[in-house]
């Protein structure tokens, strides 16, 4: 059926593209760099194409930007309609539909109190005659339907208001699981509705999204470049997962300035970035009144927001963290983010905990993490990935590796009730192993003489045969026959190469079946684990992952190749550089403590 642009005034890419989809106010023109950039490579960084509407026929030197929205304001375009490309067979169109619908990827991240109507009025564009033309359409198309009104007020909300339908001013408040028709003068929404096999209508008639989505072109959001279909859809369902986690407004509590700006993008949301609150009391007080949830650090005490009804989580460092120390300011690339404990703490029920006994994890998933833990080996990744290299003894004995922790921590006070302290773990390990070469690796924070847990020079002399203060934790892990430890992430990183462990604490990785616990034989979770089983509740569904380039959420498979090269590039004059400067930085801000 022939189709004629509908009259009045429309923006490129469908009514308010660049309001409720992808950029809005101030995040405008980053927005519209990003859409440039992927463009350009596109078309091969010839000159930016012409930018079309849905209801244009596709044509050489035009582009649809955003054929599929963002998941948040500010997100860089994943999606865009190349006039010039050869269009996909219908059968292979029909199949991208499919998947768009059934990720949701059609419809951005929504908020958690989003309207769930069956008929949506896109009244935003809409002529004051046109607002009445189009309320007339929806009734007749579906009479005594759940019907919400999209306006930005005008006539189009004064419209609704007088017919007694309930108004909202953004995309994220409508949540399309009810969706049954958008009705829309031209705009976006009704072409995305019927990408996502709803109805879309609008004045010109039923909206046939198949011109432009045959040949819709697919970037990387991360790095900017061309992608297959398959891998951009799964990084745009990635952001809008994990913009969904976040569908309330977060408000920390009493995070330093540099803390902040790290935890922003883990916790930004369709609600907008987290509102920072130094005082227990205020921070409560926000929270509440906007029904937001309370993020505080660690195991920090919040008995009151609990009883103000207030939704707490606790943060901290993922599993893979980062090319440095954060005690040195090196900006995380996970966090755990837990709304009952945090993994770490065997008093009590966590996220973690539940995730690993109750999880379905498909052989799909099963495979996926075996990859990724043999990606982690190869490229040699831990936590903090220190570029230390002094050399390890040879030895013809049993090779143990005890890992120190900084005494005092919370995974100790919370998941080691034997032991706490590293001497007595070391005097433990000896008296288990007494012919056993022992190499005792102090934690780097302890190095750093920030943090306590220093081992006395005799205790050194009697339980460890040498004491690794400059070399790698991959490099260790490698030497080792074996790994005790109390808590220590490095018990964990030990069982991913394989390695048997022993722990005097209940760490995550301990009751699962897979390490020995010597004061508690029979300690265990209810439910025994493989090993990729445990890495993929550890690396890939619990934790958060956050390109530090793009500040995107990302998976953790981008998140090793980053590591990996930023690792690489802190061995260059440049790295080095950059790495000195960071240092000073970094003790003037500890010294500001």
């Amino acid at each position: 059926m022939a189709r004629t642009p509908a009259s009045g005034p429309r923006r490129a890419g469908g009514a308010h593209a660049g309001d409720d989809d992808h950029a809005a106010g101030r995040r405008q023109g980053p927005a519209r760099a990003r859409l440039k950039r992927a463009l350009r490579t596109l078309t091969g960084g010839r000159a930016v194409p012409r930018l079309a509407h849905w209801t244009d026929a596709p044509a050489s030197g035009a582009a649809l930007p955003w054929l599929l929205p963002a998941a948040l304001p500010g997100h860089p375009p994943v999606a865009l309609g190349l006039g010039e490309a050869p269009p996909r067979s219908a059968a292979a169109t029909a199949e991208l539909a499919a998947r768009i619908a059934g990720d949701l990827t059609w419809w951005p991240a929504v908020i958690s109190t989003a309207a769930r109507p069956e008929t949506l009025i896109d009244l935003r564009d809409a002529a004051p005659a046109q607002a009445e033309a189009l309320l007339d359409m929806a009734e007749r198309e579906a009479p005594g339907a759940d019907t919400v009104v999209l306006a930005h007020g005008g006539e189009g909300e004064a419209a609704a208001r007088r017919r007694g339908l309930p108004v909202v001013r953004r995309v994220a408040e409508i949540c399309p699981s009810r969706l049954d028709r958008v009705v829309a003068s031209h705009g976006a929404l009704a072409h995305r509705a019927a990408v996502g096999g709803r109805l879309g209508l609008t004045l010109a008639g039923e909206a046939d999204p198949t011109p432009w989505l045959s040949r819709v072109r697919f970037v990387d959001p991360w790095r900017g470049q061309s992608a297959p279909a398959i891998e951009a859809l799964d990084a745009l369902a990635l952001l809008r997962a994990a913009a969904q986690r976040n569908d309330r407004r977060t408000v920390t509590l009493g995070f330093s300035r540099w803390k902040r700006r790290n935890a922003d993008p883990f916790l930004t949301g369709p609600e907008g970035s987290p509102a920072h609150v130094a005082g227990l009391k205020n921070a409560v007080q926000v929270a509440a009144a906007t029904r937001a949830r309370l993020a505080v650090w660690g195991m920090r005490e919040a008995a009151e927001a609990e009883a103000a009804g207030v939704e707490v989580i606790r943060l901290e460092d993922g599993f893979v963290r980062s090319v440095g120390l954060g005690l040195r300011h090196a900006p995380p690339c996970s966090l755990a983010v837990d709304r009952l404990g945090l993994y770490f703490d065997a008093t009590r029920p966590t996220d973690f905990e539940a995730l690993a006994r109750e999880a379905e994890l498909p052989e799909a998933l099963l495979a996926r993490a075996s990859a990724l833990r043999r990606r982690l080996i190869e490229l040699g990744i831990t936590k903090y990935n220190l570029a230390r290299s002094a050399p390890l003894p040879q030895t013809s004995r049993q090779r143990i590796l005890v890992p120190g922790q900084v005494e005092g921590d919370q995974s100790l006070k919370f998941g080691s009730p034997e032991v706490q302290e590293n001497a007595e773990l070391l005097r433990r390990v000896r008296a288990r192993h007494p012919d056993a070469f022992i190499l005792y690796k102090p934690h780097p924070d302890v190095l750093t003489g920030l943090r306590p847990g220093a081992v006395d020079a005799r205790t050194l002399a009697e339980c460890a045969d040498a004491v690794a203060t400059d070399s790698a934790a991959e490099a260790c892990l490698e030497w080792a026959d074996r790994v005790e430890c109390m808590t220590s992430l490095m018990g964990f990183e030990a069982l991913l190469r394989d390695l048997p462990v022993t722990t005097f604490g209940r760490p995550f990785y301990a009751g699962w079946g897979l390490t020995e616990t010597p004061f508690d034989p029979a300690y265990t979770r209810g439910r025994t684990l493989s090993i990729d089983a445990l890495a993929a509740c550890a690396l890939i569904l619990y934790p958060r992952y956050v390109d530090p380039v793009t500040r995107l959420p990302a998976p953790p498979e981008k998140v090793l190749e980053w590591l990996h090269a930023e690792r690489d590039y802190v061995k260059t004059p440049r790295g080095r550089a950059r790495e000195a400067w960071r240092g000073l930085a970094s003790r003037a801000l500890n010294a500001l403590r």
